[in-house]
């Protein structure tokens, strides 16, 4: 019998050569299970021989040969089949002819057929037939139809078997159903792509590392951001990736985190391609197994480049806040009064010379008011409460018992609950408040000094008016004198003389009690005044005086005047002083009658006018505004600061003075006050 006389026939040497071909490809299972059933159908071929030497004849031997290793090969757990030197299909096991649903005729036709599909057969064929020309052993990974036409992947590994000559006598051929394998191997690729696509869109900067903290992947934004490869990246404490100034405390921290196993954050800058540094958060998080061991680190870099310049710029405009703030002793605040939370600026807290921090409550601030000023602070709590805004002036007593004056103003910002939060600013006013003070004792200085030049222009007048009724007592009591030393004395008619002198003493005193006032210093004082009887008593202060100028006084005081709140002595000051000034513009008037007018009227429902026109030289446009300017006259013997001290005393009423040239000759002068000035704080009245 000849070696290729039958399909199996081999001999131990053969067995052999096939075991090392098998450890040469690695020693897989599957070929290993071929080889042991080789091994059986070795020996079932030495029975075979025995039995045929037996027989004497070859060939009535061969179909028990033949089925004894087509059994063996059916045997074999796996789709199997041998191949002739040429790659020819000679045999293939039932499995295959299951699989593919097939006969050994069809299945020898394999490459025409579509057992294969078509896109893997040219790459099968190819491979093949190199094989068949080198006697190397092959594997292909092709999808083979199944019965059903649905194609699955395999793995296809051919062995050649061969002689003791050393030819290749067959081609073993193991098919491994790897289509699930395939399908999970496409699955993972698939979901390492679409992790690779989630970590490329993450918004910054993907670094995965060893336990020991060695680089091993940088998403591609940090690829591009520091325009290195992976390689250089891997020695970023020594390539200039990291700013210098941060590379001994991020070097430190990481050694540190690694071998603590501790997750990590902390801001550093990174060198952009074109070597601009960059401020980047960076956090770092370990990923363990099931035991607790580390098995990766991943840090995620965010770029807070434009935070860090947003804070830079926020901290320096807090700076120059703080810094005005400090400059204009304002201070600001945001207050929930009902929850008593209190969030104070470093300013707020100087002003009321607290400890900076330091808990703020509503007692603590109540606890250092003036008590003058409590009813109005409390006032102010009540109307807030109720989610007002508010405006507050009072002072405080600190704990050095300084008195410092706050005014200041809150807003509403929102409601919570019902609970109004409010948003504000105060300032120290104490400064201001004292040279307030100061100016206001200047001012009533300047105004006695300008009453009494004006009382002093009329002592003429002045005098006539004390000079009549003290004549008048003179005249009077000597006629009761007479009376009462005549034989039959007069008693009735020296009654009534008595009288008459009683009336003409009380004008002169009336004379002289309202010259005290024009001449006294008194603070400013309000009190509920008539402007009709406040004015009568200047024009009679005034009568001879004006008499003496040929000055023709006409007068129209409105019956419904109401009463206003004010300084008598102050506003007759104005008054006195606005009729002075239109006397002397009719000084040198000879052509026309020299007529004054005085009118008093309600204004606009809630204030009342005074009004001076006269008929004199009249006041050009272009003078108007610089007419209340202290120091500027239009009188040759002038001072300048009458009209500018009576400006001072109306807008100290609340009220407005001003000048307007007649349609004919003169001007008229007019001011308004309202009836009672709105006070500035609670109890507290304007003082400038």
């Amino acid at each position: 019998m000849t070696e290729d006389a039958a399909p199996f026939e081999s001999h131990a040497d053969d067995l052999a050569r096939l075991r090392s071909s098998v450890n040469d490809l690695g020693g897989r299972t599957a070929l290993e299970r071929v080889v042991q059933r080789l091994s059986e159908l070795v020996a079932d071929n030495k029975a075979l021989r025995k039995q045929l030497a037996e027989r004497g004849s070859a060939e009535e031997a061969r179909p028990g040969l033949e089925s004894q290793s087509s059994l063996i090969v059916n045997s074999i757990p796996g789709l199997v089949a041998t191949l002739t030197p040429a790659g020819e299909v000679e045999l293939v096991n039932d499995q295959v002819l299951q699989y593919c649903g097939g006969t050994l005729r069809e299945m020898r036709q394999w490459a025409t057929n579509g057992t294969v599909h078509p896109e893997d057969l040219a790459h099968a064929v190819d491979v093949i037939g190199q094989s068949m020309m080198s006697g190397d052993p092959y594997e292909i990974i092709e999808r083979i139809r199944r019965f059903d036409g649905v194609y699955r992947w395999f793995q296809v590994r051919g062995l050649p078997l061969r002689g003791s000559s050393g030819g290749i006598v067959r081609w073993y051929v193991l098919l491994t159903d790897i289509d699930d394998l395939k399908r999970a191997q496409d699955a993972l690729r698939e979901s390492e792509h679409e992790s690779r696509l989630i970590v490329d869109s993450i918004p910054g900067l993907v670094v995965a590392l060893a336990p020991d903290g060695e680089v091993e992947f940088v998403n591609r934004q940090g690829l591009e951001f520091f325009g290195q490869p992976l390689e250089e990246l891997k020695h970023w404490g020594t390539n200039g990736a990291i700013h210098p100034e941060d590379l001994p405390r991020l070097i430190e921290d990481f050694t540190r985190a690694i071998a603590s196993g501790c997750p990590f954050e902390w801001e550093v800058r990174g060198r952009r391609f074109d070597g601009v540094y960059r401020w980047f958060q960076s956090r770092g998080f370990p990923l363990r197994d099931a035991s607790g061991r580390i098995v990766r680190w991943y840090n995620l870099l965010v770029d807070i480049d434009e935070r860090k310049r947003a804070e830079e710029e926020l901290r320096r405009a807090y700076d120059s806040f703080a810094d005005a703030q400090r400059l204009s002793k304002t201070g600001s605040f945001i207050t929930d009064l009902v929850g008593d939370d209190h969030n104070w600026s470093e300013e707020t807290y100087r002003i009321f010379e607290f400890q900076p921090g330091t808990k703020v409550t509503l007692q603590r601030i109540r606890a250092i008011i003036h008590p003058d000023d409590q009813p109005s602070f409390e006032s102010m709590i009540a109307r807030a409460m109720s989610g007002g805004d508010v405006t507050f002036l009072f002072r405080i007593v600190t704990a050095r018992a300084a008195v410092k004056h706050v005014r200041g103003i809150a807003h509403v910002i929102e409601q919570i609950e019902g609970r109004p939060m409010f948003v504000g600013a105060l300032q120290d006013v104490t400064e201001s408040m004292e040279a307030e003070e100061a100016l206001n004792k200047a001012r009533s200085e300047l105004a006695h000094v300008a009453r009494v030049t004006t009382v002093s222009a009329l002592t003429a007048s002045i005098a006539h008016e004390i000079n009549q009724p003290l004549s008048g007592i003179i005249t009077n009591a000597g006629t009761c004198l007479r009376m009462l030393a005549a034989d039959s004395p007069d008693i009735d008619g020296a009654r009534e003389t008595a009288r008459r002198t009683i009336r003409d003493g009380n004008r002169a005193s009336d004379v002289i009690t309202r010259l005290r006032a024009l001449f006294s210093k008194k603070e400013f004082a309000l009190e509920s005044l008539d402007l009709n009887d406040a004015t009568r008593e200047v024009i009679a202060l005034s009568l001879s005086d004006l008499q003496r100028q040929r000055v023709v006084l006409q007068s129209e005081f409105a019956d419904d005047l109401p009463k206003v709140t004010g300084d008598r002595v102050q506003l007759q000051q104005v008054i006195l002083n606005l009729v002075r000034n239109a006397s002397d513009a009719m000084m040198d008037v000879d052509d026309r009658p020299r007529q004054l007018l005085v009118r008093t009227e309600r204004e606009n429902g809630d204030r009342v006018r005074v009004t001076v026109r006269d008929s004199g030289i009249g006041v050009d446009r272009q003078s108007m505004d610089k007419l209340f300017d202290a120091f500027y006259t239009t009188k040759s013997g002038g001072m300048g600061i009458g009209l500018s001290v009576s400006r001072s005393i109306v807008e100290r009423h609340q009220g407005r003075l001003w000048a307007e040239p007649n349609d004919g000759p003169g001007a008229t002068f007019s001011f308004s006050i309202p009836l009672e000035p709105i006070p500035r704080s609670h109890g507290q009245w304007p003082t400038d």
